[in-house]
């Protein structure tokens, strides 16, 4: 059951919907907009939707690639998104635990063994995002949330990537007052690693008493809890970058300290962790909720019409589980099954709002190793035969990001003409509505949704492919197309499904990723090319599911 504990109710002026999701509760708001409690089919998700005024097109779509460049098991999965709706929003796993501030404000300051555990697992998924040289660059309270086994990152709003350009303004501080590294507060660009690391020294200090650093942050009350803990936290505030320990060195300092069995949070912080991981294992068809207020209702004779700064009044009721799922199922398949020649493009998007499912949780006071050099093929990927698929009905073109929705001969029979009109195929099987989005680049051994042994690859200069696209996999029978450039080369790829489903869609930088497509009782494929030289064209192994997992046909 959802209680506030879980989530707070919805008011008059909150969404019911967003996307694919049902919105059913109010997890938080912050000053770039509010996260939401979404339900879908497939279980829960958190459901950010930002103001366009404050976070521009440009740092959305960064937020979502570097997402999705996260490692596995560090921050919840990306589930869908869209940066072309009026409120841009994405959604991504529901994460069952409580944030570091959370906590606190439950049952106070945190013990000495709660402090060195919080220290281990936190230094260790920053150890695993620096790998991948990424900066998270606002590690604060509200952002690390402590679950059953260790802890999540969550929140990568002002994150960078080491291969992506600078986005902030010099002279100006950003991050959060009290977290933020000394070069952040005066603006620096370059800011990087060591800044999160600051950040985390700030983080336990928060968590041991309860207070907001100052903007000299001072470790020595710490040392009546544990001396030792207060000499590694204050090396981690040093004012010098350089002077800082690694994240990986705090790890190892941290994880010398928890005893064998690893502690675990204190009684009241695993009760309520408790708590909400029982309500992400209740199907959303008895999930008992919070309504939003009936907007529609008529104010009460003679009194004025309510205000929308008035307090939320919880009301409880039952959901009408078997209509909504009705609505839901006939949604989807008008969804996937009416024909659409009209190309759209939009942010990353899973038309089911992919798994919601708890991710594998790390165990506290285990190593965590994580590669920070991806891997790639060693050679491009055999091209496997390819329909030729009618003309485009479209284009469409966003942030040097293209899609053409196209239907093919389940045959693989036709012929290619770029300046024929439109063509449907002839038979009964629809096209499904694909879009794309520009993201981030990501190398396919970086990306932890990619299906080994599906990517393909143009020409190789050293050791990069200038065009690689491959195959995602949500866990849940459906399949979405990723292409990738390198070497400032405009690359293109076409996504296709043996019952004549195809979507071309091109990137010039960076990457862009096709929305899932179900691929149950079919098989799929990507082939990728040069922009400037389709001759030169590569096709991935076709893949079929086995269950909901792709397996090479």
């Amino acid at each position: 059951m959802m209680d506030g504990t879980v989530a707070e109710p919805l008011g008059p002026d909150d969404p019911q919907e967003i996307g694919s999701f049902n919105i059913i509760g109010l997890l938080g708001v912050g000053g770039m907009g509010e996260v939401y409690l979404g339900a879908s089919g497939k279980g829960y998700a958190a459901v950010k939707r930002v103001r366009p005024r404050l976070v521009t097109s440009e740092r959305f779509e960064r937020e979502v690639g570097i997402l999705y460049r996260v490692p596995a098991g560090v921050g919840p999965r990306v589930l869908a998104s869209d940066g072309t709706a009026e409120r841009p929003w994405f959604a991504t796993e529901y994460v069952p635990g409580l944030t570091v501030d959370e906590a606190v404000r439950l049952r106070g300051p945190l013990p000495a063994g709660a402090l060195w555990l919080l220290l281990a697992e936190t230094a260790a998924q920053l150890s695993a995002v620096h790998a991948h040289e990424i900066a998270h660059r606002d590690v604060k309270p509200g952002n690390v949330m402590l679950v059953r086994d260790g802890v999540k990152l969550i929140d990568f709003g002002i994150a960078r990537a080491a291969d992506q350009a600078r986005l902030t303004r010099s002279g100006g501080g950003y991050g959060t007052q009290g977290f933020s590294a000394p070069e952040q507060q005066a603006g620096d660009e370059d800011v990087d690693a060591p800044a999160d690391v600051y950040a985390l020294g700030a983080l336990l200090l928060f968590a041991a008493s309860g207070r907001t650093p100052g903007v000299v942050p001072d470790a020595e009350p710490l040392r009546a809890v544990d001396a030792d803990l207060a000499a590694l936290v204050a090396s981690c505030l040093a004012t010098g970058p350089e002077a800082r320990p690694t994240a990986a060195a705090v790890r190892e300092a941290a994880h010398a300290h928890l005893p064998a069995p690893a502690p675990s949070w204190p009684p009241e912080v695993m009760a309520r962790i408790a708590s909400r991981r029982a309500f992400a294992a209740t199907p959303v068809g008895k999930l008992e909720t919070v309504p939003p207020p009936d907007q529609d209702a008529d104010p009460t004779p003679g009194t004025g019409s309510p205000s929308t700064a008035s307090p939320r009044h919880p009301r409880k009721r039952l959901l009408l589980v078997a209509a909504a799922a009705v609505i839901v199922l006939g949604a989807v398949a008008a969804f996937v099954f009416t024909p659409s020649l009209h190309s759209r493009n939009g942010a990353v998007r899973s038309s089911s709002g992919g798994s919601a499912s708890d991710a594998v949780e790390p165990v506290a006071g285990t190593e965590r190793t994580s590669s920070a050099s991806p891997s790639r093929s060693a050679s491009p990927t055999a091209g496997s035969a390819r329909p030729t698929p009618t003309a485009p009905g479209g284009t469409s073109d966003t942030s040097g990001t293209s899609g053409t929705e196209t239907d093919v001969p389940p045959n693989g029979s036709g012929a290619r003409s770029p300046s024929a009109p439109a063509t449907t195929a002839a038979s009964s099987t629809a096209a499904v509505h694909v879009t794309s989005s520009s993201i981030s680049g990501v190398n396919g051994g970086d990306d932890p949704a990619q299906v080994k042994g599906s990517e393909a690859d143009t020409s190789w200069v050293g050791n990069d492919a200038a065009c690689s696209a491959w195959l995602d996999d949500n866990g849940s029978g459906e399949l979405a197309g990723v292409l990738n450039t390198s070497l400032n080369q405009s690359c293109g790829a076409e996504l296709y499904r043996n019952d004549g489903v195809a979507y071309t869609f091109q990137a010039s930088w960076g990457a862009a990723k096709t929305s899932f497509v179900p691929d149950v009782g079919h098989t799929m494929w990507i082939c990728v090319w040069n922009a400037s030289d389709r001759s030169d064209e590569q096709c991935s192994a076709r893949f079929g599911m086995k269950g909901v997992t792709p397996v090479k046909q």
